[in-house]
């Protein structure tokens, strides 16, 4: 009996660390080129930079388009986090959803927002500068 109990035990508490080591990976600065792709196809590209922060704190600019926001987190769960954008400063669409996945030494951006008629997408590079 003692060690079904700490079998479960032991189940449960390697999701929650496999979490804290995921997200661990993704804190840090990433940059790459976004692209929005829409029902007639690719639409435009532009520079992001991704700041990933142990807190609550996690920002993301738009260098080439003038945007910055602040990345409100609304859930984590193995190496993913899921924002909602709230865009603090320039003319770029606030509210959307952002999906980061942290894969081999990337980490995969994806934008959203249903009612705005195009997503976004980019491979974004750990503290290597957009050229």
């Amino acid at each position: 009996m003692r060690t079904l109990i700490l079998a479960a035990v032991m189940a449960l508490a390697a999701p929650a660390h496999a979490d804290n080591a995921g997200h661990a990976r993704m804190i840090g600065n990433w940059t790459g080129i976004g692209y929005q792709v829409g029902p007639a196809g690719p639409q435009t590209s532009w520079t992001i930079s991704l700041t990933v922060r142990a807190d609550i704190t996690s920002r993301i600019e738009y260098p080439s388009l003038g945007c910055k926001a602040v990345l409100h987190e609304q859930k984590r769960g193995g190496d993913e986090i899921e924002f909602r954008e709230e865009i603090t400063e320039g003319d770029c669409i606030t509210g959307g959803t952002i999906n980061v996945r942290y894969r081999d030494n990337r980490v995969f951006w994806f934008w959203s927002k249903p009612d705005a008629g195009a997503d976004g997408s980019a491979v974004l590079y750990h503290d290597q500068p957009v050229g």
